[in-house]
């Protein structure tokens, strides 16, 4: 039966199958003829429909030439530049339409000649009327005969269409015809399809039969290959790496036995490195372990060896250490007697090692070979590594290790890592015996110093005694010229005795001015000497203070307690006699007429907050009581100078304090009752109080109330001395009012403003607010010198210039870390460089300062320390010749002196300033300060305006240069971001109200660790004399708003930055810049309102350089027409005073227009006055900028209100 079926299928679907095939092939012969009939007479309709567009095109171009030759406007030259680019296309599509047809490509060429002609033609009269000239109605009759000729050709080739169209339309009809008649055999295609579909499943049947037994044989042989698989992954779980599957076949199940092979591989190796790297680790830390303590030298070497040859396979090895000039044999293990214990460098296999510096390995050596002289004499062992011993970059010695197998890769390493802290273990011990040199060093030092200070007291009771005698005898020659003048009223007769006596008072008189002169120069010989003598002191004490912190707080632990403890007393008796030398050199500068004042506001809340902070812990340890106070009804300050007034209140408080053991002590400030202008500061206490006999001593320098052997209390008895001296220089007194045993009461009266006073003082005193005066402390620092600076023939001074000292400049490559110092203190110098390289850096040092800048751009360091006492040129023309050249005006400066200039230093550029002698503390905060300078990027400003529009133009212009930014509106905020977080700078723009901007001002400065950040005012006002003092007091810098008032912003934020200057020029903008800008503003189209063409030109040329398209308007009237006519314009530029219309009504009218309710408008203006800004944004303006405008504050702008 179904083989019956199967075969009566096959005759139906075969005599269908005739049919089907006799009439589909009559219907595609048909179908065909009428497919080709209709394609030509759309090829007919194309042909004259790109004719026709031709015609147009040149019509176009002949209309817009027309327009543009009676009106003169380029706008009307549209058409015909459309015409110039669309005929060529027009007349190359025809041409290849009519590829068919030879006559018509005929005439399609005469055509293209034609309009060729008559292009020439336009073009020919548009650049006539372009240039001025005028056309003549010959030529317009020329151009109207080739035009009449194109029209010629154009409807010949029209017509020729036209028949060809009504040819093709009559076969297309025949055809069409004809095809009806084999619509009725359509019907046959169901049955081919059938018998195709017949046989398509017939032998998807049996393809189908047979893949189901392929894919039942391939699914067992899978099974078998994933089993195999499966026990050999579990084998390489379990640790089995060597396991690998053998799979020849070519499918995904192949590659994944061949990827678990990897992978096997892999773990094996990785394992493998572990071992290595466990054992290479270990042995280290079992070395470490072995070096720690204070061994000595014989003893790191000796365990050393033994724990290398032990661990590291090995028979025998040995150490070589130089020592003068020869390297010494230090340490062997395995060898007996070795022949050679000591080797120039450069001798033998051993020296040459050392000389190059670099390791040798020798494997395989046989005795008959062996002539080299090596540490083990005759080679016993096959196999050598020699290696240098390091300590950092300078080398010490030589370590040899012998082994009878080769060595491996992992031994080779593990030996070139224990090398370097065998290196510098060693270093340190030698070290330590330097480090021992050092102390008794200094213990010279410290008893010569004292022998000096001896000397010093010594002299000065001299000078005293010899200042009573002088005093002594002008009393009694006072007293002898009045007994003269009285015997000669007496005597008037005796006119010889008369004229005796008168010559002898003159004699007398010569005598005392001779005496009067030798006190004077005795007086300024001993403030002269203490002055030098004060300075001279701090050479030695420098070394003193630095190397016995350092030996106190051993480091190295190679001191005992007992040493220890000598460190730190050596370390406390250089600061009391630091503290000594200050208040000798402040009393010579006050009796030598050279104390400068700086004279300032100083705020009476201040005043107390300090003072409370300082003493209030001292008070609570002796459990006294401490209370300051201020009057009702004072002003809120006084003008004086804050430094000497601090110094002269702490000495008073700092006294009270000591000598009272119960009850309180209190600062009451009040106006003096007789004299209003005149402010009293009362430190009163309940102490021990001083006797009448003796309260004139106390005011005396050296002296105390109780200056017996057995006196109760320390001191120097120079601060009441120096306290009162500072009081008359300031133009007030100090009065004292005491009982003993019940307490004393210290007023200290100062007028309001100081410069009102007269001070009563030694010498004429000037009051410089800022500048200094340095000439009293030139430099006498006691070094030993090889070279001097003669001057001209007219003068005999010889300025000494110390000795080069060797230092790092030679051996700094490409990457180093340097830092230059400038310090003419050799020792002090010398503990600079010791220092910097103990920090990772290597250093150079210049001891003069005429070529200090030059040495500076030279070499580029990362930092410099700079004095500012140097021979030849001094620290503050060195500091302005880096800051001025912009190679290195970016390279931070720390100055360190020990003049009191730290806001000076700051002023001129320096990261910091610190104190000279300073303590060890004190090099640690100078480097971390330098390395904060070095590695904060981006630079951080803080910037205060109110309008955030603005804010942000100018954050996108420093972000611009890699500066980043914060934004504050208000004092609050701003304060809290400063404690908060770090910047480096602040920007406050004045146009916010004066009280805010001032708030801010004095809330930055007198919040404490911000005093000295650099503050940049930046305002559109005109700052009279007064305001400008008024903001000088705070800021550090003031810029107005002109036409590159951001440049200037930028060149001073760079200036306090230290930011490195990638351009010369102040206008140059960085391509990374322009490229940003140029992407924003891209294709963008402004409005330009201003009646001063000159404005639109400039603001035109600027903005046309970042491709934006301007659209200009010469008043208000103009900008609404120009905004209808150019509705995608994305930005105004609006000016405020236009005729006819000003921008007020302008912008008003356009914020009417609904379409227009968000379009930015920002108005511009001449004006910056008060309320320019309010009026304008009330108008409607959504920003505002004055005039001269600032491109880029304009093109930040910009960026921010067309994109957020």
């Amino acid at each position: 039966m179904p083989k019956t079926i199967l075969r009566n299928l096959q005759i139906g679907f075969g005599i269908s199958l005739l049919i089907l095939l006799a009439s589909s092939t009559a219907s595609y012969i048909s179908i065909r003829k009428q497919s080709h009939n209709s394609a030509m007479v759309d090829h007919s309709r194309r042909v004259m429909s790109r004719v026709n567009k031709i015609l147009q095109d040149l019509q176009n171009a002949e209309t817009g030439q027309r327009g543009f030759l009676l009106t003169g406007m380029d706008k009307f030259l549209d058409p015909y530049k459309t015409g110039l680019q669309s005929l060529p296309q027009s007349l190359s599509r025809a041409h290849d339409l009519t590829s068919d047809n030879p006559e018509q490509q005929q005439i399609i060429d005469t055509l293209s000649t034609l309009v060729q002609s008559r292009l020439a033609k336009l073009e020919n009269l548009v650049n006539i009327k372009k240039r001025g000239g005028m056309v003549s109605v010959s030529q317009l009759e020329e151009g109207k005969t080739y035009m009449d000729s194109c029209r010629l050709l154009i409807s010949k080739i029209i017509d020729r269409e036209e028949l060809l169209l009504n040819k093709r339309s009559e076969e297309l009809g025949r055809s069409s015809g004809y095809t009806s008649i084999f619509v009725l055999l359509a019907a046959a295609v169901s049955l081919l399809i059938t018998l195709f579909f017949y046989f398509r499943l017939r032998a998807d049947f049996f393809q189908r039969e047979q893949l189901q037994n392929d894919l039942k044989r391939k699914d067992e042989e899978i099974q078998r290959r994933l089993s195999i698989t499966q026990r050999i992954a579990r084998e390489i779980a379990a640790g089995h790496y060597d396991m690998q599957i053998q799979d020849g076949e070519q499918d995904d199940l192949g590659s994944l036995t061949g990827s678990l092979n990897e992978m096997a591989r892999s773990l094996k190796t990785s394992f493998e490195e572990l071992n290595n790297n466990n054992w290479h680790q270990a042995g280290l830390t079992q070395l470490g372990n072995l070096l720690m303590g204070n061994k000595q030298q014989e003893e790191l070497t000796a365990v050393t060896l033994g724990h290398l040859t032990k661990y590291g396979n090995c028979v025998n090895g040995a150490i070589y250490l130089m020592e003068q000039d020869e390297l010494v044999l230090r340490g062997s293990y395995g060898l007996e007697d070795p022949e050679r214990k000591r080797f120039a460098p450069g001798e033998g296999m051993v020296g040459q090692v050392f000389k190059d510096k670099k390791e040798k390995l020798f494997e395989n050596l046989e005795d008959s070979h062996y002539v080299i002289s090596f540490a083990a004499g005759k080679v016993l062992v096959n196999n050598l590594f020699i290696l240098p011993v390091f300590d950092g970059n300078d080398c010490i010695g030589v370590m040899e290790l012998g082994a009878l197998q080769p060595f491996s890769s992992i031994q080779l390493a593990f030996f070139r890592d224990a090398v370097q802290k065998v290196g510098t273990t060693l270093a340190a011990a030698q070290a330590r015996l330097v480090v021992q040199n050092l102390l008794e060093e200094t213990q010279a030092q410290t008893e010569e110093l004292q022998a000096q200070h001896t000397e010093l007291e010594s002299l000065n009771s001299s000078l005293e005694m010899h200042t009573h005698k002088l005093q002594a005898s002008e009393e009694e020659l006072r007293v002898q010229q009045e007994e003269l003048v009285q015997s000669n009223r007496e005597l008037e007769e005796r006119s010889k005795l008369l004229e005796d006596k008168n010559v002898e008072i003159a004699e007398r008189n010569q005598e005392i001015q001779k005496k009067a002169a030798e006190l004077e120069q005795s007086t300024r010989y001993k403030s002269e000497f203490l002055a030098n003598m004060s300075h001279e002191l701090r050479t030695p004490l420098n070394s003193i203070l630095l190397l016995s912190r350092l030996m106190a707080e051993n480091s190295d632990g190679n001191l005992n307690e007992e040493q220890m403890e000598s460190a730190a007393v050596i370390q406390s008796s250089g600061k009391s006699l630091l503290t000594l030398i200050d208040e000798i050199l402040d009393l010579s500068k006050i009796e030598s007429g050279k104390m400068d004042l700086d004279v300032q506001p100083v705020f009476f809340a201040d005043i107390v907050n300090g003072l409370t902070a300082m003493f209030a812990p001292i008070a609570a340890d002796k459990q006294l009581g401490l209370e300051m106070s201020v009057a009702e009804g004072m002003p809120l300050q006084l003008e004086t100078d804050k430094q000497r007034l601090d110094q002269i209140l702490r000495n008073l408080l700092s006294n009270a304090i000591k000598f009272t053991a119960s009850g309180k002590v209190t600062l009451h400030i009040d106006r003096e009752q007789s004299q209003t202008n005149r402010i009293v500061f009362a430190v009163r206490d309940t102490g021990i109080g001083i006797p009448k006999d003796k309260q004139h001593l106390i005011f005396e320098a050296f002296q105390q109330a109780d200056g017996s052997t057995r006196r109760k209390f320390g001191g120097t008895g120079l601060g009441l001395s120096i306290s009162r001296e500072l009081a008359r220089l300031l133009g007030g007194e100090i009065l004292l009012d005491s009982e003993e045993n019940k307490g004393s009461v210290f007023r200290l009266i100062l007028p309001a403003k100081t410069s009102d006073a007269t001070p009563a003082a030694f010498g004429t005193v000037q009051l410089l607010p800022i500048e200094l005066d340095f000439a009293e402390e030139a430099s006498t620092d006691g070094v030993q010198t090889s070279q001097t600076v003669n001057l001209p023939a007219d003068k005999t001074l010889e300025i000494p210039i110390p000795a080069d000292i060797p230092d790092d400049r030679d051996s700094i490559v490409a990457g180093d870390r340097f830092i230059l110092i400038v310090e003419d203190d050799i020792e002090f110098a010398k503990i600079l460089l010791k220092y910097t390289r103990q920090q990772n850096y290597k250093g150079i040092v210049v001891v003069r300062g005429d070529i200090a800048a030059e040495m500076v751009a030279r070499y580029m360091p990362l930092a410099v320390l700079l004095d500012i006492q140097l021979p030849l040129k001094d620290g503050w023309q060195v500091m302005a010749e880096i800051k001025e050249n912009p190679k290195t005006r970016h390279i931070p400066v720390h100055i360190m002196s020990s003049l009191q200039v730290k806001r000076e230093s700051l002023l001129q550029g320096a990261i910091d300033f610190i104190n000279k002698p300073m303590a060890l503390e004190q090099m640690g905060d100078m480097f971390r300060k330098i390395e904060d300078a070095l590695t904060r990027h981006p630079k951080k400003v803080l910037i205060v305006e109110e309008n955030p529009k603005h804010a942000a133009a100018l954050s996108l212009f420093l972000g611009s240069f890699d500066i980043a930014s914060e934004i504050k509106s208000n004092v609050d905020d701003s304060i809290v971001a400063l404690s908060s977080d770090t910047a480096d700078c602040v920007i406050l723009d004045m146009g916010v109200p004066d009280r805010v901007g001032y708030e801010t001002l004095e809330a930055v400065k007198r919040n404490p660790g911000l005093e000295n950040l650099p503050i940049i005012v930046f305002t559109g006002k005109n700052l009279s004399q007064v305001e400008e003092m008024k903001l000088k007091r705070y800021a550090d810098s003031i810029i107005v708003k002109t036409a590159n008032s951001y440049q200037r912003i930028l060149d001073e934020v760079g200036l306090f930055l230290h930011l490195v200057e990638e351009n010369s020029g102040p206008s140059t903008k960085s391509p990374g810049r322009l490229g940003f800008l140029q992407d924003v503003l891209q294709g963008k189209k402004v409005l330009v309102a201003d009646d001063d063409i000159r404005n639109i030109f400039s603001l035109t040329k600027a903005l046309e350089k970042y491709q934006m398209t301007v659209v200009p308007a010469t008043d208000g009237k103009d900008a609404l027409k120009q905004l209808e006519d150019n509705p995608d314009v994305a930005v105004i530029l609006m000016d405020m005073m236009m005729p006819e219309m000003d921008g007020y009504e302008t912008i008003a009218s356009i914020r009417q227009d609904q379409r227009y309710e968000n379009m930015p408008i920002i108005a511009v203006t001449a004006k910056s006055m008060m309320g320019d800004r309010e009026k304008c944004i009330a108008a409607g303006a959504s920003d505002y900028i004055s005039k001269p405008v600032d491109i880029d504050q304009l093109l930040s702008l910009l960026r921010v209100w067309m994109y957020g």
